[in-house]
């Protein structure tokens, strides 16, 4: 009961914070995917990398992109700091809640939380770097070659982390799928994802050190 009144002190208001969490988390989930698809092309070469990076600079995609992402991360960072504890001893109860049960979905909302706060830092600086650094096969592959390869790495592992955390809490909290099921199913698409990502970092930077 301690716990509950820490996570919601507002039983009336969580409703309705948790539907913001819920939706704004389901579409950075959608956008973490349709954006490593178009990372992605790079595979098929520069050319294929370019022409989609020209098809979203002239119809301004760029900037409606980081609008939309200005908009969804920010509603839901303010929906995740609405339940996260703020005052230190809120925090000592969660955390001597999370050793003394030993819960696995415990420790996963605990660490998902502290990743949440790294991947944003690093989710800001890679909106800024690329929308006025340029994107391009290029440019992108250059910054991947000379000084972005560990950040985007971790930038990768984070992210699919928190999604994958994320849509797990959703699915077993609503009930839509088992716990089984769903564990297998996530395994799988991180794996795809992961493996999505590498690959193209490795496109990148041997491309990088073509134009190197």
């Amino acid at each position: 009961m301690e716990l509950q009144k820490v996570i919601t002190p507002s039983p009336r208001s969580d409703l309705i914070v948790e539907g913001i969490q819920m939706i704004s988390g389901l579409l950075l989930v959608l956008f973490l995917w349709v954006h490593m698809l178009f990372i992605a092309s790079v595979w098929l070469g520069a050319t294929s990398f370019n022409a989609l990076a020209n098809f979203m600079s002239r119809y301004g995609l760029v900037w409606i992109t980081v609008a939309f992402l200005v908009v969804v991360i920010g509603s839901h960072v303010g929906a995740v700091v609405r339940r996260i504890p703020k005052q230190f001893r809120e925090q000592r109860i969660v955390w001597r809640h999370a050793k003394l049960i030993r819960h696995m979905d415990t420790w996963s909302w605990i660490f998902q939380s502290i990743t949440g706060a790294a991947l944003l830092a690093l989710a800001i600086i890679h909106v800024v770097v690329v929308t006025y650094g340029g994107i391009s096969a290029k440019i992108s592959s250059t910054r991947v070659f000379n000084h972005f390869l560990i950040f985007y790495i971790v930038l990768l592992l984070l992210a699919e982390y928190h999604a994958s955390v994320g849509l797990y809490r959703i699915f077993v909290k609503w009930g839509w799928v088992s716990q089984h099921r769903l564990h297998r199913v996530l395994g799988v698409i991180t794996v795809l994802t992961v493996g999505i990502g590498a690959v193209s970092l490795y496109v990148l930077y041997t491309l990088g050190a073509h134009f190197a």
